[in-house]
């Protein structure tokens, strides 16, 4: 498996090779590795009613990855059947609301689980890391599954990341299944892009 290095300079030139300009850039880490800013709260006609002071400490996969690159705007990458967006590092603050954060009182979720930090969206479904796991894995939530039942995406930050350039490099499936298999072995299939591209595609023949 590549360090998590090395599959951001795989993920970038990928990206690079499909058109983006510049699309990833080092972020310095805040101080002790927590961001400090403001998010929207609005009223249910969608006007902004004020601005929400807030604090979002980021996991040690996170803070390491932005350091050396990081997504310089947030960045739509098209996986077909939807959208995956991987979010700049100052907009975090704003990606929890309607998570850990209300949108409409700027209140804490009691629901949600404060050791997720979502830093991704798949189609829509917060794609998140947990602060109290050092390494991973990297979680996703269905929202037709329940609220906030969160179940591995990738075993690491540094093995979606690579299994995101895989599909960059491989846009037809069965060399993206050989690409996956190649790099993960049978591990590939616990990944969530074979679970959402490759079995649907073969659940569909």
């Amino acid at each position: 498996m590549l360090p998590l290095a090395d599959a951001l300079v795989r993920l970038e030139a990928a990206l690079l090779s499909s058109g983006e300009a510049a699309p990833l850039a080092p972020f310095r880490p805040p101080q002790g590795g927590v961001l400090s800013g403001e998010f929207e709260v609005r009223s249910a006609d969608g006007t902004v009613r004020r601005m929400q002071p807030a604090t979002l400490a980021l996991p040690g996969p996170l803070l390491r990855a932005f350091a050396h690159k990081a997504p310089a705007r947030n960045l739509r990458i098209d996986l077909g059947s939807h959208a995956l967006t991987l979010w700049q590092p100052l907009e975090l603050l704003e990606l929890q609301v309607g998570h850990r954060w209300h949108g409409f009182t700027g209140k804490r979720m009691p629901e949600w689980d404060e050791r997720y930090v979502v830093f991704a969206e798949d189609g829509g479904d917060p794609v998140a890391m947990r602060l109290d796991e050092p390494e991973g894995p990297v979680w996703l939530s269905h929202r037709g599954d329940g609220r906030h039942v969160f179940f591995p995406a990738a075993p690491s930050l540094a093995a979606f990341y690579l299994a995101l350039a895989l599909f960059l490099e491989n846009r037809e499936l069965a060399a993206l299944e050989g690409a996956l298999s190649t790099s993960f072995g049978e591990a590939a299939q616990q990944l969530w892009l074979w679970r959402e591209l490759i079995s649907l595609e073969d659940a569909r023949r």
